[in-house]
């Protein structure tokens, strides 16, 4: 149940990501020093945290879609258990009279499987809590936002409360949409599950607006992956903003933004390496990256070593499926001789390995907006040991 405390107490976290990420989160979660939390039907629960930690995790994270605090955990096979379970959660130390309370969630393999109703009944609860320890009949919700998340899986509710705000993805360097996006959180684990180091030549030839390389050179520049952009917790004045400060400065400390990085990104279509200029100017790696309108069939790696990652189309509604398939070929091609490079291609074709010529030495199962998709990766020739120039 409720800990109680508010933030300023030992707080317990969940921090969820897309299906296929969480090894890759776990490792992020890892390297900011909070340990390698077990998976919990898609959420990466951090225990013995704190305002600072969940300012950090917030900040930091590539891959994440949200950070939630846990509030109460306890088993909910009715509606009565559900309410009696929410209803004994000290909402007080977290939301104020005022605050704006929304609630959302989700319901698996359970007893409760209507989430419209479970809704209801979680806000009923809370409101019925806060009007009674606050002394009001009804609540004005005039303050900042608190979004609420309950999660019911094989009769266990987990209640928590959003301190993100809108997704991780938003890192706010994208203002405009190009055709068949990848998200933010998606593109920094591709390049993070592949062998790119900032010292090697890093290149994608299907770049569209640019996200797999704006996130390559944040990474290779140690910028954090929510710098630039605003967090939910930032409006309560229960959450001590020192916390933010200090994860804000301790991140701009291990930044790099000087270092010599060499990355390449090219599209078929002007329109889109123009946005992607746009978008790469307003996350601060303009100068970083080296643009180009141009077709596959032109790329040529640069340099002995280098990585790969990209995100073709697939043959729905970008190209269709001849016109893919040309463009796997013509990468294919492209490659030939480039036996330092590597590849890290994700695509949702059921038959990329066949048209592109040759087998994966490894693949994984993503999921692309909700698309089933497979992370193809091809392994290039090390360099010898100690050498990482590209």
């Amino acid at each position: 149940m409720s800990r109680g405390q508010g933030f300023a107490g030992e707080l317990k976290l969940a921090v969820t990501c897309a299906s296929g990420l969480e090894k890759t989160l776990k490792s992020e979660i890892k390297r900011l020093g909070y340990g390698e939390p077990p998976a919990d039907n898609g959420t990466l629960i951090v225990g013995n945290c704190d305002a600072l930690a969940a300012a950090r995790l917030n900040l930091n994270l590539r891959t994440a879609d949200r950070v939630y605090v846990v509030l109460a955990e306890f088993k909910a096979e009715s509606f009565d258990e559900l309410f009696d379970g929410v209803s004994a959660v000290r909402f007080e130390d977290y939301i104020p009279k005022n605050g704006a309370i929304t609630v959302n969630g989700k319901c698996v393999k359970s007893k409760l499987f209507s989430i419209s109703d479970c809704q209801k009944i979680v806000k009923k609860a809370i409101a019925t809590r806060l009007c009674k320890k606050y002394g009001v009949k009804t609540l004005p919700e005039s303050g900042a936002a608190y979004d609420v998340e309950f999660s019911v899986y094989k009769d266990a509710a987990r209640i928590m409360l959003n301190t993100s705000g809108e997704g991780l993805h938003k890192r706010g360097y994208r203002d405009m949409v190009g055709i068949a996006p990848i998200r933010e959180t998606l593109a920094a684990g591709l390049v993070l599950m592949s062998d790119y180091y900032k010292d090697r030549a890093f290149a994608d030839p299907f770049c569209g607006s640019g996200t797999i390389a704006i996130e390559a050179a944040k990474i290779a520049l140690n910028i954090a992956g929510g710098a630039g952009r605003s967090f939910a917790f930032e409006k309560w004045n229960n959450f001590d903003d020192k916390w933010l400060k200090l994860a804000k400065e301790e991140a701009k400390d291990r930044e790099t933004r000087n270092a010599e990085v060499k990355i390449f990104a090219s599209d078929i279509d002007p329109k889109a390496i123009k946005l992607a200029k746009r978008h790469a100017e307003r996350a601060g790696v303009a100068d970083k990256i080296e643009f180009a309108v141009s077709d596959v069939a032109k790329f040529k790696p640069f340099g002995e070593y280098g990585t790969i990652v990209t995100n073709p189309p697939y043959g729905e509604r970008v190209y269709d499926k001849e016109e893919a398939e040309a463009c796997y070929k013509k990468l294919f091609k492209s490659l030939k001789g480039a036996d330092g490079w590597s590849l890290f291609l994700i695509t949702a074709a059921k038959n990329f390995e066949r048209v592109f010529g040759r087998k994966a030495d490894r693949e994984r199962k993503l999921f692309n907006s909700n698309k089933e998709c497979r992370f193809y990766y091809y392994y290039g020739k090390r360099p010898p040991k100690g050498d990482f120039s590209v």
